[in-house]
C-alpha cells in the first residue's frame, strides 16, 4: 500500500511538471516568412502575389515586423494567443486585421480582412526562411 502511494505521488508529480513545463513555452515567430497571398478587395479586385514578412523582435507572446509588398512596407506589432497557435497583429498604417495560426515549427498560416470602404480579405501560407 505503501509502495503505491509513492509511485502515485511520484506519477502526479511529474504530470503536474511536464504541464508546467508545456504551458510556459511560448512559440517563437522570429524570422522571415515566405508564401503566396491570395486576396480580394473592392477596389483590386483578385490578386495573387508573394508575401514576405520578417519578425524582428519578440518579448515573451508580444511581437514586432514588418512586411514589404507592391505599394511599400507596413511595421505591425502582433500578440501571441495563450494556446501557442493563434496570433494576431495591426499594423499603424492599415486599418486592417490579421489573425493567424501556426500549423507547425515551419508554417504559418496568416488572414486578412478589413472592412468598411475599401474592404478587403485575402489568406497565405507562410513558410519560414532558412537564413
Amino acid at each position: 500500500m505503501k509502495k503505491t502511494l509513492i509511485c502515485s505521488v511520484f506519477f502526479l508529480f511529474i504530470i503536474i511538471s511536464n504541464h508546467q513545463v508545456k504551458s510556459e513555452y511560448i512559440f517563437n515567430l522570429i524570422g522571415t516568412w515566405k508564401g503566396i497571398n491570395k486576396s480580394y478587395s473592392t477596389e483590386k479586385g483578385h490578386r495573387t502575389w508573394e508575401k514576405k514578412i520578417t519578425i524582428l523582435e519578440q518579448n515573451e507572446r508580444i511581437f514586432k515586423g514588418y512586411f514589404k509588398y507592391a505599394d511599400g512596407e507596413r511595421n505591425f506589432l502582433g500578440t501571441i494567443r495563450l494556446n501557442n497557435k493563434d496570433f494576431y497583429w495591426v499594423s499603424p498604417e492599415s486599418k486592417g486585421y490579421i489573425h493567424g495560426k501556426v500549423v507547425n515549427f515551419n508554417t504559418i498560416e496568416v488572414c486578412y480582412t478589413e472592412a468598411y470602404e475599401g474592404a478587403a480579405v485575402g489568406c497565405s501560407i507562410l513558410k519560414r526562411v532558412k537564413e
